[in-house]
């Protein structure tokens, strides 16, 4: 049983593009935007958040725990991981949201994010994924992330020739740094559901661009009940099957919108949306903004 399987319903906080590079990273200190930053108690994210702290202590609770933090702490929230920031409201440092499609399409060799090669948006260090991913930045090493961020929010706030190929650099860099660093969650344990997972989340890759694809044929595809995929994802990962299948579907039309001139209604079509009005929804829903406004920002 995973840490998730005890957690009530929780808020799970869609990835609001209005102000980010691209519609896939915003990055911002803590201290310049009023508390609650996603939600107020126990609540997760359809996306990564790395949080870097530099002044105060506190703590953040789990499901199945807390973990203290002060000056120099850096933790790793990933899609659906709940959590509750409340105990640490009053400290400083940095905050940098991103989705799993901030490097682009996956390149051969190892590879830091495997955001759908696998079917599970995890970071994937050494082939090994990490629950609550948290480190301690040395008092040495202090300066040179304070200054990759403050790098990294310039390269954002005031975009110029070359900014996207330093945000992804700059990016690459941090996550680098903290792999070298990372330590398993003390609140991490086995689970016998992780081969399920996997294989759900592997036919949504396969298949998301199928316009009938739902809960009842993933379900099949894998041999199970309806319920039972239905309970075991959600208790595994914060978030419903078709919350999953929506966000990869998401995640291509946004490749589309940025990489092709293609209509947005034919991108609709080409990742499982017949009807381009329910498609128009569904992006404002989950990016704050149309898609036509979306590829505007991205160019």
């Amino acid at each position: 049983m995973s840490w998730c399987s005890v957690c009530m319903p929780s808020p799970i906080v869609p990835f609001r593009a209005g102000d980010a590079a691209g519609g896939v990273l915003r990055v911002y200190r803590r201290d310049s935007v009023p508390w609650p930053y996603h939600a107020p108690g126990m609540h997760g994210h359809r996306f990564f958040v790395l949080n870097y702290y530099d002044d105060g202590v506190g703590q953040i609770r789990f499901p199945r725990g807390a973990l203290d933090v002060a000056a120099g702490h850096v933790l790793l929230s990933v899609p659906g991981e709940l959590h509750d920031t409340s105990g640490i409201r009053h400290m400083r440092g940095w905050v940098v949201e991103f989705t799993g499609d901030i490097f682009g399409p996956k390149t051969v060799g190892p590879s830091l994010i495997r955001a759908h090669t696998d079917g599970a948006p995890w970071l994937a260090f050494a082939g090994r994924r990490f629950c609550h991913a948290n480190a301690v930045v040395s008092e040495s090493a202090r300066g040179d992330w304070e200054r990759r961020l403050l790098r990294l929010e310039h390269e954002v706030r005031s975009p110029a020739i070359g900014s996207h190929e330093a945000i992804v650099a700059l990016m690459h860099l941090l996550l680098i740094d903290f792999a070298r660093l990372l330590v398993p969650s003390p609140f991490a344990e086995p689970s016998n559901n992780a081969p399920l997972v996997t294989e759900v989340l592997a036919v949504i890759e396969r298949r998301y661009v199928e316009p009938g694809l739902s809960l009842a044929a993933i379900a099949s595809a894998v041999g199970r009940s309806r319920s039972h995929v239905g309970y075991v994802i959600r208790a595994e990962t914060g978030m419903t099957v078709l919350q999953w299948l929506t966000d990869r579907r998401m995640a291509e039309a946004r490749r589309r919108l940025q990489e092709t001139d293609e209509d947005v209604a034919i991108i609709g079509e080409r990742v499982g949306y017949r009807d381009p009005t329910y498609f128009a929804r569904r992006f404002q829903h989950a990016h704050g903004m149309s898609a036509r406004a979306y590829r505007r920002a991205s160019h």
